[in-house]
């Protein structure tokens, strides 16, 4: 059956939109993302980051400098909250190859099945982007939209209706909590 997880996007959910994101220094999480991570560390949940960068085929920053946000990120959380990030997939590709990873195909949720034991039916995506409800639908998990980030102009473009709509990472966490309870007692 495998376990519940939380499978989060990066780019306006956890951290401030910023087209592109190519430079560390660059990186700012919103108010309470650390406090949201922590809070689902604290409910034994894996926590893992998928996204798309095209920023990489695009030519516009290489791996290398894509290491360096996703290392800062994880430190950030540590410093702020003591929160961790389980795991963390990306896609690399533009939108044109059509990979089998660029969400909202499930090429990283296999990958991070495989690795986690994880089980999408049973677990919850966050996002501000319709490929990113699409993800959880494809997956067959509970899908949340943030407003941050694009959420406020993606929320009248989804062809599907997430499970629930979150002014903010912290309130997804907060739906998520009661869901499980509300699970728990049925």
């Amino acid at each position: 059956m495998g376990k519940t997880g939380v499978f989060l996007d990066r780019d306006g959910t956890l951290n401030i939109e910023k087209e592109y994101l190519s430079d560390p220094s660059g990186l700012e999480l919103y108010p309470d993302a650390a406090k949201a991570v922590k809070e689902l560390n604290s409910m034994k949940l894996p926590v893992l980051v998928l996204t798309n960068q095209s920023g990489i085929g695009r030519g516009m920053f290489t791996l290398k400098v894509l290491t360096a946000i996703h290392d800062k990120l994880k430190k950030i959380l540590k410093i702020e909250a003591g929160a961790v990030i389980d795991a963390l997939y990306y896609c690399p590709h533009l939108p044109s190859d059509n990979c089998n990873c660029r969400k909202p195909k499930l090429g990283m949720i296999e990958k991070a099945v495989a690795d986690t034991g994880v089980n999408p039916k049973i677990s919850y995506f966050i996002g501000d982007k319709a490929a990113d409800i699409m993800l959880g639908k494809n997956a067959g998990g509970k899908t949340i939209l943030v407003l941050t980030g694009y959420g406020r102009t993606e929320k009248d473009k989804l062809e599907k209706k997430p499970d629930f709509i979150a002014d903010n990472l912290f309130a997804a966490v907060t739906w998520i909590k009661k869901d499980l309870n509300s699970n728990d007692k049925s």
